[in-house]
């Protein structure tokens, strides 16, 4: 027998048992896990927001958030067009006498 058979036989024993450890690890690491109770403001907030009524989520909070979305939208769009300001006036310069 060679050492390179050797090895790979070696190499296929010894893949499936590490894949069995990390199974092992990564399932038993779950049980451990204890996560702290979820405060009934948020729990109402995360039902609001998970319910299917129809209303796309950035307007689910209501009219401050109908708000916010505008101010949002229009700070976007004034700078868009301040960008292209900034490339026009790079691009043409003026002229010197």
């Amino acid at each position: 027998m060679s050492l390179k058979s050797v090895v790979t036989g070696a190499r296929l024993c010894v893949a499936p048992l590490r894949q069995a450890a990390a199974a092992r690890l990564s399932t038993s690491a779950r049980h451990g896990v204890s996560y702290s109770p979820v405060p009934k403001p948020l729990q109402g907030k995360m039902k609001l927001f998970q319910t299917d009524n129809g209303l796309p989520v950035h307007v689910r909070g209501g009219p401050l958030d109908k708000m916010l979305y505008a101010i949002t939208a229009v700070v976007c769009t004034v700078g868009l067009i301040e960008c292209f300001h900034v490339y026009y006036v790079l691009s043409y310069t003026a002229k010197k006498d």
